[in-house]
This record gives C-alpha cells, structure tokens and sequence, in this order.
C-alpha cells in the first residue's frame, strides 16, 4: 500500500457513472499537479459523493522498491492509502518521526509533533487491504488488467458458445436447402447442366451489377437535393444519366454546382438562370 508521497491525489465530484469514463478525464484533472519530467499512469475510484483521481509514477516506485531489496516481480497490486481513508481513523506510525493519518478524509502523513502525546497508534495488517488496486509487477505493462482480461475470457467463451450453436442451425438450414435444390432440380431438369446454370448465374449477375449502378448514381444524386432544390427531369440510360434541377436561389446554384464538381459529375445552367444540368456516365 503506497503512503501519500508516492502519489497525488484531487478529489472531484463528477456526474459519471462509470469508472472508465472517469479515468479518460483523469489526466486533464491531474495534469497542473504532476512535474512535468514524470511517466505517469492513473487511477480512479468512487468515494462518497464524488471520484478520487490518483497519478503515480511507476518507475519511480519500482526505483524504490529496488533499492530496498524488493523483487518486483514479487508484488501483484499496488493499493492506496485514500482506498483505506476510514481505517486511518487511528494513525498508522510508520517512524519515529511520521505516522499515517486521516485528515479531513484524506490520507496524510503528518509528523508525530503534531499529533497528542495520548494518542494510541495502530498497526498495519492485512484488514487494510481495500477491495480494488492497480496491477503491478510482471503484469503491469500489459495492455489490459486481470479485471478485464477475466471478462474478456468470459466474452470469447459465450462467443465460442454461440458459434458452435450457430455452427449446428447453419448445418442444419444447408441440409433444408440441399433437399429443396434437389427437388427444384427434378422438376426442372435442364438446371441440372452446371454450364446452363452458370449462364443463368452470369445473365442475372450483370443485370444485378447494373442496378446496383444505378441505385449508387440516384444515391449520389439525392446528395445534391439541397433545401428548396426541385428534380425537373431525370433520364437513366443505358451508359449515361441526366438530371435537370431547379434551384431556389444563386447561393444554392453555386453549392449544388461544387458538389457535382466534387463527385465528377458534368455540370452546367440551362435555360433559366436558376435551373441546372447534372449528367455522367453510368
């Protein structure tokens, strides 16, 4: 559990529900309080009727540990001290000089100078540990935490769940639609040529891409249906489209005829000022 000078701390009372959305903003929070030369990685947690926004330094933590003889890959989580605010009621001694205090519900350590000579200090154990942390050590540079790697496996487990049961009615629709092929192949027996079936399949696949075509050029063309445009006339062929549009006014002529450009559609005014040609290839 890391004591208040490993960390900095702000309290804020936030409308946002969730943890996530809160640790987006935790950087902007935070960001006139950090010196400027550190890494920092962030933390957020409810608290009462706000969010408790932590940065810390993890290199500088992990520097510590190791100069102290720690392994670090021997440490899973980091917690705070702000995460067991209440239990500091009663001050935690950490030397002869400073002890663990809450002040103002907030995790300080403060000098023992201060504190009155009959106060009756704690020690610190395991009941101290608060529910949630940040994880450390080996995992601490992976992308996504034991939280959410837990929840991720779960996701990919109902998703296998699904395949396989999608897997078995797909199996089962295949085998409907090989009994029905069949029997459309007995009623018709000159679909049973795999070169007559081929020609149907290339006949109406053309006819397909071309109405396909087109309903991407009238798509396009809805584009230029500005506020007060009218659609005079529109003129599909066989290779080639036009459209005659009126507009309301000059501002509007001037709009439509940049879209049209934009698209590489031919643009011009025809007959009256406020009316406009639109054409290209189909």
């Amino acid at each position: 559990m890391l004591s208040p000078q490993f960390y900095t701390l702000r309290h804020e009372r936030l409308l946002i529900r969730f943890s996530y959305q809160a640790k987006k903003l935790a950087p902007s929070i935070l960001e006139n309080l950090l010196p400027p030369e550190g890494k920092y990685e962030y933390a957020v947690f409810r608290e009462r009727e706000g969010w408790v926004f932590i940065a810390y330094d993890h290199e500088e933590i992990s520097r510590f540990l190791k100069e102290r003889g720690v392994a670090i890959e021997k440490i899973g989580r980091l917690y705070f001290a702000q995460q067991a605010v209440d239990r500091f009621e009663r001050p935690v001694r950490l030397d002869e000089n400073e002890a663990l205090a809450s002040v103002q519900h907030t995790a300080t350590v403060v000098p023992l100078s201060l504190l009155s000579e009959g106060v009756e200090y704690q020690g610190f154990s395991r009941d101290f540990r608060p529910s949630g942390g940040k994880t450390f050590g080996a995992g601490s540079r992976s992308i996504i935490d034991e939280k959410s790697t837990w929840i991720l496996t779960t996701v990919f487990l109902l998703f296998a769940l699904m395949f396989t049961v999608e897997g078995l009615r797909y199996r089962h629709v295949i085998r409907a639609m090989q009994g029905r092929v069949a029997v459309m192949l007995k009623d018709y027996p000159s679909l049973q040529s795999a070169y007559s079936r081929n020609n149907i399949a290339r006949k109406y696949r053309k006819i397909d891409k071309e109405e396909r075509h087109k309903r991407e050029v009238l798509k396009g063309l809805s584009r230029l249906m500005l506020p007060g445009v009218e659609l005079e006339t529109l003129l599909l062929e066989k290779k080639h489209f036009s459209a005659e549009l009126k507009c309301p006014d000059e501002k509007t002529i001037v709009r439509l005829l940049a879209l049209a450009k934009e698209r590489g559609y031919g643009h011009s005014r025809v007959g009256s000022e406020k009316h406009v040609k639109i054409e290209g290839k189909l």
